[in-house]
């Protein structure tokens, strides 16, 4: 599929859907977790997982993991690892709850022991409630404020007369239904 098609087709279907704003909320922090690790190992398997699973708007965790990605890699990695080091190494008092994590058959495999890969959990997890809280109350703005005026936008009316795009969009509402 073009994707230079498919992103606005998405986003028309997004602006009509009955997507709850806490549904964008949840795929926001999903998207801000998988950019904050790695992903290149078992806990990245672990979240597409979640992606695939969980009852989430998969469109706002694609759209914004590259922008987390981009945070990470320009500075937020540092701050990552710091954490990581501190709670795998410099806490004591989490010395036994490690060593029983890390002894457990399945979590043992999730590179926990990575201070990248737990730094960046535990900073997402700091973060996920004012980001959900935060995204929720933008997400229903802009629907409510924004989306019929977006939609009344002369490019987004022609665009959407586009019979690849109205056949997307009707593909996507009916791959919706089915689900």
């Amino acid at each position: 599929m073009i994707p230079i098609i498919s992103l606005p087709a998405k986003i028309i279907k997004l602006l009509e859907s009955n997507i709850s704003p806490a549904e964008i909320a949840a795929g926001v922090c999903l998207g801000m977790f998988m950019g904050f690790i790695p992903l290149n190992g078992p806990m990245a398997v672990l979240l597409i997982i979640f992606f695939l699973v969980i009852k989430l708007n998969r469109l706002s965790t694609v759209l914004t993991l590259p922008i987390f990605k981009l945070m990470y890699i320009l500075g937020v990695s540092t701050l990552t690892e710091k954490i990581g080091g501190y709670v795998l190494i410099d806490a004591r008092f989490l010395t036994h709850f490690w060593e029983i994590v890390t002894g457990l058959p399945v979590v043992a495999y999730l590179d926990l022991n990575n201070t990248l890969v737990s730094g960046g959990l535990v900073f997402s997890g700091i973060l996920c409630l004012p980001v959900f809280l935060v995204s929720k109350k933008g997400a229903a703005i802009i629907k409510d404020k924004y989306g019929d005026r977006i939609k009344n936008i002369k490019i987004f009316q022609w665009f959407k007369r586009l019979p690849i795009v109205s056949n997307i969009v009707r593909f996507m509402a009916r791959i919706r239904g089915q689900a």
